[in-house]
């Protein structure tokens, strides 16, 4: 394992284990390292070790179980509903033993506007939250929900039905391998069942088998998903690579992809056939599990018809029919020989005509014309024979009336529509008498009754076909006082799906639209089921009469889901807008009534990226008159809906350095709650033509709202599937996440860690990648040449952007089976680099000349080929003179001057004050530039004003110095939080001082490549060793300000840590070693600063003299592979106008020497305190000693005595003190 993994291994079958740890990567702040919890467990029943036999062991019950939980039955059908504001945690019994499924959830809106226990008066819209639960399930509902069948007005509860599945059977008995070839291919069984595909969890292997089931003739199958999980559908939407096939004499259910615990069917008979596929090896897939158990197959049902008016459940009474068959299951007739007496006439299947028995409406010879210029509607007989009787009428092919069934406890029902129909569920709802009567009398319709709806279920299993089995379900209502259901209310009507006779239209060609004579029509997506990607096409259906309204229906639609459960649409989106109302939809949805009009037009979009999948949709419409005496209904537009006032901050990402390569690291972090997602805010951005690479992202809980080393933090995968590969992503941080690792806490901060890459390579980038990158395939390359143009200036900076091969083995560290070797040259000078394992995107190396070339080989033989995703590498080549030089070799005499014009030097340093819950952006403008910190505190005011003062109490904000130096720009929250140091009072507001240095110069020097040189510093420099490998080798270099420049100023130095990163032996808390690799900077006014172990970038220190030499001490240490960077020291000469009134003396002489012309008098006002200086001063004076020559003393007793007393300690950015201390 390597990498980030959450998962449970499965159990061991073993009384011990070994586990080995091994770390090869520099040290990183940013990752966590690895927590595993372990338990000996009686061995689970479904595990069988090798030699012997299935134990017996039963799962602990704690607790009083239900009989049914007891017994390991199914679970009856449990109900919960959550508040606007509030969360509810789902739990199966018996963790191991039961799965948990949601059966559907609905958004509801009470008549109060409170969220009440949930009524059959409220509003219901479905809620298809896609929840993703084991034994349990966290909810929450925080965000309120606008409800466009429900006026727009926002949900108060969301209501959801859940039931446990189990995950064994009773009395251990085994389960039922569907590829067994020692078990019978039909099986008789009379109670349960469960079975598995081979190998379960783990699938590979090419299988074609299936097994069939029977039971007693008087009863049926009721079948569940435990586990299901194979490869996809294909672009087309067709399981013909992997798929489980559930087939009963009248239905079928194909599976394959990702499937959740759900009921999928309840057969019509007693047998039925399971049918699995898998045409090639695939590893990383579990297979399915599937449980099952039997009913009693009875029928005792009352039947009631209804004509339907709009979408909800308002009926009204319809005409007397003149069959017993279900009116769903008939089409009506007008016109032709029908009677105009109130009698509503049907058509008669099958019938005689011209000698042949007709099952479908007719379009060819009606016996009259029919009604309206240019119409050929179909047409029926009205008995089973039209040759004798001559009986007939047009058909009226819409949605057909509603037929409702109440279903009584344990009984079923079949609903059926006509040939070419398909089901849509209008209401499903189980009742409850007042009285808790279950028995006789209870199974009819009351509205009196207390109902709670089930439509999901009965969706999920029945709508879009041309029948369906519905069974009644013992359940307990918990809208009606956890009483037992007394029947099943269930309405249905069937829509047209597949009739000749009705137009189907494009979705994308608005040149062929429904004329006057159109009553009704279907609309497609292009080449439905097969729709391509990479479309944007909108259709305008409009109303073709006064007064005249539009239904619409969704048939079918599979399109690209969101890639989070509550996120918007991205690849698919489907756009309804009519009535001032916009719903914006993808993924999959049943066959579903979607909205009626009032006089007015649909306006549908259908937006699809260049990677969609699915098949597309389909759609069905009819034209209803409305009488013109009907007023429409008001209707309250989504877009006026109040919004407070979105926050405004930074939304654009300040350019990579030299626009090159990967950006530096960015740092952000998110505050619970986060609301700047509702206002359409990027979280995350990067400039146009760069793609976020997602570093870390972590929800975490700590004393503040930022991440400290040591905070309880948990990984955030959301972050990694929603923004990596975008150019600016959001994130929505509105909801509670609990921090598992932390007894379940809630996080109360995200932070993200990422970096910009180039998207968009012009002619001098490109990318280097293995074989099919990111899938990991087994390759060898021998070998391939970089080089820049001939004749041409450029060099190559050459970036890792991924690296996920193998790791190295642990014994030697040595790369073997997998690796990348990359061998570059610089000065002509060769290196070799062997690269394996897991590493994030950094800069490997750049070439010092245009004629350098690169080398690049990979040997890739590993075999986990599913996890691994090979390796991309990133070149650019850029002009020689925008890299820093590397100065060689000198002698300890030379003096080397850098080029003309003024280089890189630091800015002013900036202040910032920002009030308490609000954030602080801190960014270097500047190319190549990064942020040092020099003070962040939390002040409290005296005046509690959010302004600076240097009467307030402040406390040092510590944890940012490590997440904002050394970047090139930080976001800093300044929380509301108790300063202790401040007698626990509230901060007010956050104050900064900042300012941004330069990554590079043009005297960048190697401090060995310049040992023993004196090198003339006109405005910056960095004294460099980077790479650090372990060697005895000491090297100096001497620095000097420019004193030929023509200023009366004097000349000093500032001193700044860009990157230390050494190896240290000892604790960090103690002073560094002499055996510790070590730099030393000799100050002649300051003394001598030692720097080891780690630090971020900061400032060091400031002087007067106008010459200081570094020194490099390394020393023979074991890495144990580690690998550290090194060190970058940033030395930038400035004029003090405090050092303006003394020169320091030269130190290239042998001796202090005074002439004529140099002048010693000082002030020490600010750079030097000694109590005794004062005195030498004054006695100087009043002995008539010359002024100077009491300067002279003065000084002298400050180098001697003074200096040799000094220590300094810096802060250590990794373990609170880095030590550093004078000789």
């Amino acid at each position: 394992y390597c990498g980030t993994r959450k998962l449970a291994i499965l159990p061991i079958c073993t009384t011990a284990i070994d586990i080995q740890y091994k770390t090869s990567s520099p040290p990183n702040l940013f990752y966590k390292g690895f927590k595993l919890y372990f338990e000996w467990i009686p061995k689970p029943i479904d595990l069988v070790c090798p030699g012997t036999s299935p134990a017996t062991t039963m799962t602990s019950v704690n607790t009083t179980l239900p009989i049914w939980a007891q017994n390991l039955q199914i679970s009856p059908i449990f109900s919960a509903h959550v508040c606007l504001g509030s969360s509810i945690t789902l739990q199966c019994p018996r963790d191991s033993d039961y799965v948990l499924s949601i059966v559907q959830s609905m958004y509801g809106v009470t008549a109060t506007g409170l969220c009440e226990n949930p009524s059959p008066a409220d509003c219901l819209q479905e809620a298809s939250l896609g929840l993703t639960c084991a034994q349990s399930c966290y909810i929450g509902y925080y965000i309120p929900k606008p409800l466009v069948q429900c006026q727009s007005k926002n949900a108060d509860y969301i209501l959801i039905d859940y039931q446990c599945i189990p995950m064994r059977l009773p009395n251990n008995d085994n389960t039922i391998d569907i590829c067994n070839s020692t078990i019978a291919n039909t099986i008789a069984l009379d109670t349960v069942m469960m079975m598995i595909s081979p190998q379960y969890p783990t699938l590979d292997g090419v299988h074609n088998c299936s097994k069939t089931i029977e039971a007693s003739p008087n009863k049926r199958w009721m079948i569940s998903i435990v586990d299901l999980f194979l490869e996809e559908q294909s672009h087309i939407g067709d399981c013909d690579v992997s798929s489980l096939t559930i087939v009963d004499e009248k239905d079928q259910v194909v599976m394959c992809g990702l499937r959740q615990p759900e009921l999928v069917m309840v057969t019509y008979g007693n047998i039925v056939e399971f049918k699995f596929i898998s045409t090639h090896q695939a590893l990383g897939y579990r297979g399915f599990k599937v449980y099952a158990e039997t009913i009693m197959n009875l029928s005792n049902v009352t039947i009631s018809t209804m004509t339907t008016t709009t979408a909800a459940t308002t009926r009204r009474t319809s005409p007397p029919i003149t069959t017993f068959l279900p009116v769903s299951l008939q089409i009506p007739v007008y016109g032709g020989t029908t009677t105009n007496n109130g009698t509503r006439q049907y058509c008669k299947f099958p019938f005689i005509y011209q000698g042949n028995p007709q099952s479908n409406c007719l379009t060819v010879d009606p016996p009259i014309p029919a009604p309206g210029e240019g119409v050929q509607e179909p047409w029926c007989s009205l008995t089973s024979n039209f040759d004798t009787d001559g009986e007939w009428g047009f058909c009226d092919l819409r949605v057909t009336d509603a037929t409702v069934y109440d279903i009584c406890r344990s009984q079923s029902q079949l609903l059926s529509c006509p040939s070419g129909y398909v089901i849509d569920i209008i209401t499903s709802d189980y009742a409850t008498k007042p009285d808790g009567n279950i028995g006789a009398g209870a199974c009819a319709y009351d509205k009196n009754d207390c109902f709670q709806s089930d439509s999901s279920t009965i969706q999920n299993t029945c709508t879009g076909r041309l029948s369906c089995m519905v069974y009644h379900f013992a359940k307990t209502l918990a809208t009606c006082e956890n009483r037992p259901s007394a029947y099943l209310h269930i309405g249905y009507t069937c829509v047209p799906n597949n009739i000749t006779s009705i137009t189907t239209y494009n979705l994308c060609d608005n040149s062929s639209l429904p004329q006057m004579n159109t009553s009704r029509g279907f609309i497609t997506s292009p080449n439905f089921p097969t729709t391509p990607s990479n479309i944007d096409c909108t259709f305008n259906l409009q109303t073709l009469k006064p007064y005249e309204d539009i239904y619409l229906y969704i048939l079918d639609m599979d399109l690209n889901s969101p890639n989070l459960i509550g996120q918007s649409c991205t690849k698919d989106r489907f756009i309804v807008s009519s009535d001032n109302n916009v719903m914006e939809m993808c993924g999959r949805s049943y066959t579903n009534f979607l909205l009626s009009t009032c006089h007015s037009s649909v306006l549908l979009q259908l937006i699809r990226a260049s990677d969609a999948r699915g098949r597309g949709v389909k759609l069905y419409f009819e034209f209803r008159g409305r009488s013109p005496q009907d007023i429409c209904p008001e209707i309250i537009a989504t877009s006026s809906t109040l919004q407070p006032t979105p926050p405004t901050g930074l939304t654009t990402m300040p350019e990579p350095s030299q626009s090159i390569g990967p950006s530096p690291h960015y740092f952000t972090t998110l505050c619970f709650p986060d609301i700047s997602s509702l206002f359409g805010r990027n979280n995350f951005q990067c400039q146009t033509n760069y793609i976020l690479v997602i570093l870390r992202a972590v929800y975490g809980r700590g004393s503040r709202c930022d991440y400290s080393p040591g905070d309880c933090t948990s990984e955030a995968d959301n972050v990694y599937r929603l923004c990596s590969g975008k150019q600016k992503c959001s994130v929505p941080f509105l909801n509670p996440v609990t921090l598992p690792e932390c007894n379940g806490v809630t996080a109360s901060y995200l932070f993200v860690e990422y970096q910009c890459q180039i998207s968009d390579f012009n002619g001098t980038s490109g990318i280097l990648q293995s074989t099919s990158y990111p899938s990991y395939t087994q390759t060898q390359c021998a070998n391939a040449t970089l080089s820049s143009l001939d004749g041409s200036n450029l060099v190559m900076h050459m970036y890792l952007i991924d690296l996920s091969i193998s790791a190295s083995d642990p014994h030697t560290g040595e790369c073997l089976n997998d690796y990348l070797e990359l061998s570059y040259q610089c000065n002509h000078i060769a290196y070799t680099r062997r690269l394996c394992g897991t590493r994030s995107t950094e800069l490997l190396f750049r070439t010092c000349l245009p004629t350098d070339k690169i080398f690049a080989s990979y040997n890739l033989l590993g075999n986990d080929s599913q996890s691994q995703r090979g390796f991309a590498l990133l070149y650019h080549l850029v002009p020689r003179d925008s890299v820093p030089t590397i100065k060689t070799t000198t002698a300890s005499t030379t003096t080397t001057l850098t080029s003309s014009g003024i280089g890189a030097v630091s800015t002013p340093i900036q202040l910032s004050t920002i009030c308490v819950q609000e954030s602080l952006s801190l960014r270097c403008d500047q190319p190549g530039y990064v942020l040092v910190l020099h003070k962040i505190q939390l002040g409290v005011s005296t005046t509690a004003s959010c302004n600076y003062s240097l009467d307030d109490c402040f406390e040092d904000y510590t944890s940012f110095y490590n997440n904002c130096t050394g970047t090139t720009m930080c976001d800093i929250f300044s929380p509301l939080t108790q300063i202790a140091s401040c007698n626990n009072s509230q901060s007010n507001y956050l104050y900064a001082e900042h300012q941004c240095i330069p990554a590079s110069t043009k005297l960048d020097l190697d401090i060995c490549s310049s040992a023993g040189s004196i090198q003339i510093v006109t405005d910056s420099t960095i004294i460099s060793s980077l790479n650090y490998t372990s060697e005895e080798k000491e090297c100096k270099v001497e620095l000097r300000t420019n004193s030929l420049l023509p200023s009366q100023t004097q000349r000093g130095f500032k001193v700044y840590i860009l990157t230390l990163n050494l190896p240290i032996e000892h604790s960090q808390d103690s002073q560094c070693d002499p055996d510790d690799p070590s730099i030393e900077i000799d100050d002649p006014e300051s003394g001598l600063t030692r720097l080891c172990g780690d630090s971020y970038t900061r400032f060091l220190f400031e002087t007067c003299s106008n010459t200081i030499e570094i020194r490099y001490k390394n020393t023979l240490v074991n890495t144990t592979a580690v690998e550290y960077k090194g060190f970058e020291i940033y030395v930038e000469s400035i004029e003090n106008d405090e050092c303006r009134l003394i020169n320091t003396i030269d130190t290239t002489y042998a001796s202090v020497g005074l002439t004529s012309t140099t002048t010693v008098i000082r002030d020490f006002n600010t750079t030097i305190s000694t109590p005794n200086l004062p005195l030498i001063i004054g006695l100087s004076v009043g002995l008539s000693v010359p002024i100077v020559l009491g300067a002279i003393l003065g000084l002298i007793y400050y180098i001697k005595v003074v200096m040799p007393k000094k220590k300094v300690f810096i802060s250590n950015a990794a373990r609170n003190e880095i030590p550093m201390t004078a000789k």
